[in-house]
């Protein structure tokens, strides 16, 4: 998906390659809403799957990126914040229990993939900014972010962007053994999305002034 989109971007006119920018936001939006029409006539609880998670906010960031393109907020945090997030989310997906042909399953690729696609293409192309300033507009972002949710979390017993529990995934799992849970593993969680905006700038920074 990421290498046909990337090809296909790159053969756009100007007006077409807004298009096919917008056209992934839009389907981001309306295969999550989908979703929650579907869980809406399911048997759990609509509130426990809210459009509240990490990669929810980088989709109504790409929406907004693609639509007021040229901004000098959004495209940073797309690359430093929100693409590490989706690719964890395609190497340790929720539905790992799930049948592959569940839908649910497919949502979680093709939603993530669909983030992923859109943020290394506009990346790949030149269009996104690589500067330390924007590293520290997501950390910022990430904190605040993470601190209303948090609040969200403890005031609804909810667990949105797994800021309360691992829900069983590997990787989280270990911040949680390390900082033997609760508020530590909170703060531990903030702690490795620091780092890992850190590495995936000193990544792309050295592809950018290597290769494009």
């Amino acid at each position: 998906m990421v290498i046909g989109t990337a090809f296909l971007y790159g053969r756009c006119a100007p007006a077409e390659k807004t298009f096919l920018l917008r056209s992934i936001g839009i389907t981001l939006m309306v295969i999550e809403v989908i979703k929650m029409v579907l869980i809406g006539f399911s048997e759990v609880k609509l509130t426990d799957y809210l459009p509240l998670e990490i990669c929810s906010f980088a989709a109504y960031f790409i929406v907004c990126d693609s639509f007021w393109t040229g901004n000098t907020v959004f495209p940073d945090m797309l690359l430093t914040l929100f693409l590490p997030a989706a690719i964890m989310a395609i190497l340790f997906p929720t539905t790992s229990t799930l049948p592959a042909c569940n839908f649910y399953t497919i949502h979680q690729f093709v939603y993530h993939g669909l983030i992923i696609a859109y943020i290394l293409t506009r990346f790949v192309y030149g269009e996104i900014p690589l500067t330390y300033a924007g590293v520290w507009r997501s950390i910022f972002n990430v904190i605040l972010l993470a601190a209303v949710i948090y609040v969200i979390d403890v005031v609804f017993n909810k667990n949105f962007m797994f800021l309360r529990d691992t829900y069983g995934n590997p990787l989280l799992e270990v911040i949680w053994n390390k900082t033997k849970g609760g508020f530590a593993y909170t703060i531990g969680l903030v702690c490795f999305c620091i780092v890992m905006i850190h590495i995936f700038f000193i990544f792309f920074k050295g592809i950018s002034l290597l290769f494009l």
